[in-house]
């Protein structure tokens, strides 16, 4: 049952989550993070648009947000249900932070952090694919095949009713932001190549070449 607490919790959890911090690790470092690379909030374009440590520190603390939503709903005993939907509020507050009139990242990073107060277990071995995915070919399919991972794995050890179902809630927020921004897919019919790119690859091109082939080529250029 949901009660004033409950809403409370769920509130609270989304003005956590839309605690902008690429933006301010951005600002901070002299850049609008909204204005550049993705322009979106997510560390990896903070990472590759700004700096290492910045992006390191906004990937950080994005985990921090989404942990802690469902943390303080677990340390306050409320039930599963609301402790997964403080996970999701998390989540949706940091794709559209009411500090940054409704911009911001792609979900992933605080995604991570609620599953990580549930199952340390579950998101590590989702990682997995995604580490090695990103290495071969590209973080965005691998981010796919993360969610699909984690998604099994919670039917496997028996924690669908919190991963399980974190994740699927998950799912539109994260892809709808890969579509961001909306008003450049329309009208559908004449944008659907965009769309597949936007939606796989998280792009607006078609990635098609393989991460590792590029990195060989360095190494051969260094030796």
């Amino acid at each position: 049952m949901i009660n004033l607490y409950s809403i409370l919790i769920i509130i609270f959890s989304y003005l956590l989550g839309s605690i902008p911090f690429g933006y301010i690790f951005s600002k901070i470092s002299g850049k609008d993070i909204l204005k550049i690379g993705w322009r979106k909030t997510s560390g990896s374009n903070v990472f590759r648009s700004v700096g290492f440590w910045q992006g390191l520190a906004t990937g950080l603390c994005d985990i921090g947000k989404g942990f802690l939503a469902v943390f303080l709903a677990q340390d306050f005993g409320f039930s599963l249900k609301i402790q997964v939907l403080s996970g999701v509020a998390a989540v949706l507050g940091h794709n559209w932070s009411c500090f940054l009139k409704f911009a911001g990242g792609r979900g992933i990073g605080t995604f991570m952090g609620a599953a990580l107060a549930f199952s340390p277990k579950i998101l590590g071995l989702s990682l997995i694919p995604l580490f090695i995915l990103a290495l071969i070919w590209n973080a965005s399919i691998g981010t796919i095949f993360f969610l699909i991972t984690s998604l099994f794995l919670s039917i496997h050890f028996n924690q669908f009713q919190a991963i399980g179902i974190l994740t699927l809630l998950c799912l539109a927020p994260i892809f709808i932001k890969r579509l961001s921004p909306i008003k450049e897919i329309f009208p559908f019919k004449n944008n659907l190549a965009l769309i597949r790119n936007r939606l796989i690859f998280d792009n607006d091109q078609l990635c098609l070449d393989l991460r590792i082939k590029r990195i060989i080529k360095r190494l051969k250029a260094l030796t």
